[in-house]
């Protein structure tokens, strides 16, 4: 009896472990970064204009509605890559690489989730804006970091400053190799699908990085001087060619028999300049560039066999979760010397109800601020304390009559006490 006991366990977990993270063959992975896509601008968030392929995503996936970015664009990208905090790699404010002296982004310093998954048999690559080195001085960076083959334009926004230089920036760099094309944005997504075809019978991870408004030449499509309708029209039209270039890489997996092997997970960064949903409203946070709503982005994450059917959860998310994340479903180790700051949410994935297995708060930076919350409080290192359900603007004080409310901030100050000072600076030390 304790024999066929013991054989009904086994057998039982073999079945309910038959994942697609857990297969024989590791799944394949594709991070979709957009930028300036906020939750305000994607249909199943709410948004009036229709995102069918994005909300494609979410009708076989998890929509996460508490994830957070990091509120400027290069400390958001190096803590997806790295799955640290700003406080430990550096980049606690945006940095304009092209323009600065140094190494930027060191790829012998720092080890990317990239880095980790190429060297555990994954093909990667990387496709569309990169942001964190000067690829005309160091064309070899995106190999230093772990892509096999990349497919990017190098900065954005820098012909006002080196003007001489910005015709070579806004090729395209492929492989390492400059490359004037038509239709740079079309070529990035063109390429990515290629690579999914000739990669399919191994596994693969691409990241693929977009821009929602602007193009790799800098002449951002939102011009001050338009009227506002001008604008809305301009940044519909932007979300509706996001859209579609996302439909097109979905397609390629599913048409090529990848749908149950690849994981597709979609974010979006740095809320753009006009919503749908508040545009009219005369209210906004006291700071917005530190406030749950500035970093408070979409996540949606596709995994055939491992979700099934659409899924909303209200599970705490952070970009330095990625990385764990990427590494479980893959089934590798991080190095003993790694220190991560993120914790893996495939339990969240796979619908798990153990509090142990998620996390209790989410944490966000930007220079020396810094801001953590849980499912319903925010607290800053400037002392702001506001109840995100009740306030979600973070207008108001909470109220001395909310009993629940001190015993919360003392644990959300204690969490954000814990945390070490700011390691050195790395563009200096890198030089």
């Amino acid at each position: 009896m304790r024999f066929l006991t013991t054989f009904i366990y086994v057998s039982l977990f073999a079945a309910l472990g038959g994942t697609v993270s857990q297969s024989a063959e590791p799944p394949n992975i594709i991070l979709i970064l957009i930028d300036g896509l906020s939750r305000d601008s994607v249909s199943c968030y709410g948004a009036k204009q229709a995102t069918p392929n994005i909300d494609q995503l979410a009708n076989n996936g998890v929509r996460y509605e508490t994830a957070w970015s990091m509120p400027a664009c290069t400390p958001t990208r190096v803590t997806l890559l790295t799955g640290q905090y700003p406080f430990r790699h550096g980049w606690t404010e945006h940095r304009n690489i092209a323009m600065q002296e140094g190494v930027g982004f060191n790829g012998e310093r720092f080890t990317t989730v990239a880095k980790q998954l190429r060297d555990g048999g994954y093909q990667t690559v990387i496709g569309g804006h990169w942001q964190l080195n000067d690829l005309v001085q160091q064309p070899d960076a995106l190999q230093q970091h772990g892509f096999h083959e990349s497919c990017v334009w190098n900065q954005f926004g820098t012909e006002q400053s080196r003007p001489l230089r910005h015709k070579a920036d806004a090729r395209l760099h492929i492989n390492g190799k400059r490359e004037k094309v038509d239709h740079e944005t079309e070529r990035v997504n063109s390429y990515l699908i290629d690579f999914t075809v000739q990669n399919r019978d191994r596994p693969f991870f691409i990241y693929y990085q977009i821009l929602l408004d602007g193009g790799p030449q800098g002449k951002t499509q939102r011009e001050v001087n338009k009227l506002p309708s001008d604008k809305e029209t301009q940044h519909a039209d932007s979300i509706k060619r996001v859209d579609q270039l996302v439909g097109n890489l979905i397609r390629a997996v599913d048409t090529n028999g990848l749908r149950e092997k690849t994981v597709i997970v979609l974010a979006g960064k740095n809320r753009p300049a006009i919503d749908n949903k508040i545009k009219n409203e005369s209210t906004s946070p006291a700071n917005e560039k530190l406030s749950d709503r500035a970093v408070h982005v979409p996540l949606i994450v596709r995994a055939i066999g491992m979700v099934d059917g659409a899924r909303v959860s209200h599970d705490l998310i952070d970009f330095s979760d990625i990385y764990p994340t990427f590494l479980e479903l893959a089934d590798l180790q991080a190095p003993d010397h790694l220190v991560l700051d993120g914790k893996s949410f495939v339990p969240s994935l796979r619908g798990s109800g153990d509090p142990y297995q998620k996390r209790s708060w989410i944490y966000s930076q930007l220079g020396e601020t810094r801001m953590i919350r849980d499912w319903q409080h925010l607290i800053d290192t400037n002392g702001s304390f506001h109840d995100l359900q009740k306030d979600p603007m973070q207008q108001q004080k909470v109220s001395p009559l909310d009993k629940i409310a001190p015993g919360r901030r003392q644990r959300l100050q204690m969490i954000l006490d814990r945390f070490p000072k700011d390691t050195a600076n790395p563009f200096f030390n890198d030089r």
